[in-house]
């Protein structure tokens, strides 16, 4: 049961990573179209964020051994 609900979180996790890099992949494409200044300077606080969250999320699958080869790729 125990190992259940550690693959499951586990499961969830690595979801979790690839829908952020999902996430930053889209925001650097409107960053890449944008010309307005602010819509520019709000794709890079957005892009800094998801980053953020991303090493987080990097770090606790680390911390449980979880290895993915792609998941160092931001």
């Amino acid at each position: 049961m125990l190992k259940n609900m550690e693959a499951t979180e586990n499961s969830g996790l690595i979801e979790e990573l690839e829908r952020i890099a999902d996430q930053v992949k889209a925001n650097e494409q409107l960053f890449n179209m944008m010309t307005d200044d602010e819509m520019i300077e709000a794709a890079i606080f957005e892009q800094r964020s998801l980053q953020a969250r991303y090493a987080y999320l990097l770090k606790i699958a680390r911390e449980k051994g979880i290895k993915i080869d792609y998941m160092d790729r931001l």
